[in-house]
């Protein structure tokens, strides 16, 4: 079909690719100085740069807005994002060869005398399981039960605990959590890698989402409100993501496909 056709046309020498929906809205995507940038157009105030972990950029720009002037006028600023990110990356590549799991590394056992899930030997901190399967299970067990613990008092105490919808641990690729128009929380299997002092900040900023669905000075507010230090975690939670997206065995836990 014609929406389907993907168009190339060369602006300033940088090449453009621009699938076509049927609404005739364009996510573009192009080369900026051999740095990936995705252009997302959409009916917005603000223009917003983002600068992923893997040094990829992605644009959100209104129709009609040049984005390669936005590109040169913030240069500088993103190459500097680009090069702590790189720098980040290489700490934390570090470190990739223990399993983060809730703020503590251990080492991995595959274990052939269990004939199914796992168990921690705090003495060595290993982890010893039967199969990648049984693990990831025990992973999402582990995170439902602090989850749990946590979202029922910090909705108590915020006033929504009646307002939640559904909750369930997902591999989001993007964000630690969100929560949908219609109250449902979806929190990231990447979760049980940090520790327990950071789930206050991110319970508090989705169930914060259900009286502002927004990111306004309001909402904030009342983030701050129930979590003081959600600047020092937000900080902090950036080098978890790096982390998470380096080691070696969060990778093969989020490409494990279901059976």
């Amino acid at each position: 079909m014609l929406t389907d056709v993907i168009d190339f046309m060369v602006t300033r020498g940088v090449i453009i690719s621009m699938p076509r929906s049927r609404d005739d809205s364009a996510t573009e995507e192009m080369v900026f100085e051999d740095i990936p940038v995705k252009i997302v157009r959409k009916k917005v105030k603000n223009l917003r740069i983002t600068v992923h972990s893997d040094c990829t950029v992605r644009l959100t720009i209104p129709k009609g807005c040049d984005p390669l002037d936005l590109l040169e006028q913030k240069r500088d600023w993103i190459f500097d994002k680009i090069e702590n990110n790189r720098i980040l990356r290489e700490r934390c590549e570090s470190r990739s060869d223990k399993m983060l799991l809730f703020g503590r590394e251990f080492s991995m056992q595959l274990d052939t005398d269990l004939k199914k899930g796992c168990y921690i030997d705090t003495a060595t901190m290993t982890i010893h399981y039967a199969s990648v399967a049984d693990f990831i299970k025990f992973v999402k067990k582990a995170l439902e039960d602090r989850l749990g613990q946590r979202i029922c008092m910090i909705a108590s105490s915020m006033g929504v605990s009646g307002r939640i919808g559904n909750i369930r641990i997902k591999k989001q690729r993007s964000r630690w959590a969100s929560c949908s128009h219609d109250n449902n929380l979806n929190f990231n299997i990447r979760m049980a890698s940090l520790p327990l002092k950071f789930f206050d900040y991110i319970i508090a900023h989705e169930l914060a989402h259900i009286i502002e669905k927004n990111h306004s000075p309001r909402f904030w507010a009342i983030v701050e409100r129930h979590c003081s230090n959600y600047r020092i975690c937000r900080k902090h939670l950036k080098e978890y993501w790096v982390l998470c997206n380096t080691n070696v065995y969060w990778k093969a836990l989020i490409e494990q496909k279901k059976n």
